[in-house]
């Protein structure tokens, strides 16, 4: 086989189907939106994103899949309009809330999911379109490709890397096979036969992650493991449990073996790809 016989999106689709996590449906996110929220506004991981993208005061970006708002409330201060688009309603609404209670009103708060028209809510082009950490999408080819469509000068994208946010040891411990189905590879492959030279650029995270209790803790890593039986509950309790460590400022810590990785993928419009 050469390689440009090979068909990246449907071994995505194949791979996908492999994984050992279920896609999470909209009623799962908008149960975690509030949660979601506290831990991730401020993460190290907005500050590295946010570090590596070359954006410009008067530019518009379009955040698809923007959460309670972990990027495009910064980005909101750095550029000239945000519009922000989420399936989770209760997303849009943590996202709307925080951002009232900033003073921004430069962003505009959508609820959209990828399959949706665009054009009939009419979302116009931006100078940049991000997809952070959204793209569990079935149809890869074509989420990229309206990425593509909707900015005019530049797409970011952030793609996770082997087992990205999952805890391997944590199934281990369950006694679970573990596959974290497809990662950014299959995207930078397939941008490369849709004729797009992608830079690719790597986000690690600190391996030790804080929570403000071992309930927290414990329901986060939940939140990774699909029909929990009553037993692996007990094991997955005692598993977080045993790596909690008590900080002097009332918090908890949990420390993994495997720092979770993100590829920053990006290319401008201008490139002549």
């Amino acid at each position: 086989m050469r390689y440009e016989e090979i068909d990246w999106n449907q071994l995505w689709q194949e791979a996908r189907r492999a994984k050992s996590w279920k896609k999470k449906e909209r009623s799962d996110w908008d149960e975690r939106a509030a949660g979601f929220a506290t831990r991730n506004i401020n993460s190290p991981y907005v500050s590295q994103f946010l570090a590596r993208i070359p954006l410009e005061r008067n530019w518009s970006v379009l955040d698809v899949g923007c959460g309670p708002g972990t990027l495009s409330l910064p980005l909101a201060h750095e550029v000239r309009r945000v519009t922000a688009l989420d399936f989770s309603a209760a997303m849009i609404a943590e996202l709307t809330r925080r951002a009232q209670e900033g003073g921004l009103k430069n962003i505009t708060a959508l609820q959209a999911a990828w399959d949706d028209d665009w054009e009939a809510l009419r979302i116009a082009p931006h100078d940049v379109a991000i997809a952070s950490r959204s793209l569990s999408v079935d149809n890869l080819e074509g989420a990229l490709t309206k990425l593509d469509c909707w900015a005019t000068r530049m797409v970011c994208i952030a793609d996770r890397v082997g087992a990205g946010p999952f805890d391997p040891d944590l199934f281990a411990t369950l006694g679970r096979p573990f596959s974290p189905g497809p990662d950014y590879i299959y995207t930078v492959n397939l941008l490369y036969t849709m004729g797009i030279h992608a830079k690719v650029d790597f986000i690690t995270l600190a391996a030790t992650r804080r929570y403000a209790s071992p309930e927290e803790a414990i329901q986060s890593h939940a939140w990774m493991v699909d029909d929990l039986m009553p037993a692996e509950k007990e094991r997955l309790t005692e598993y977080v449990e045993n790596r909690l460590r008590h900080t002097p400022d009332g918090g908890w810590e949990f420390r993994r073996r495997v720092a979770p990785r993100w590829a920053l993928i990006w290319w401008r419009k201008d490139d002549g790809q």
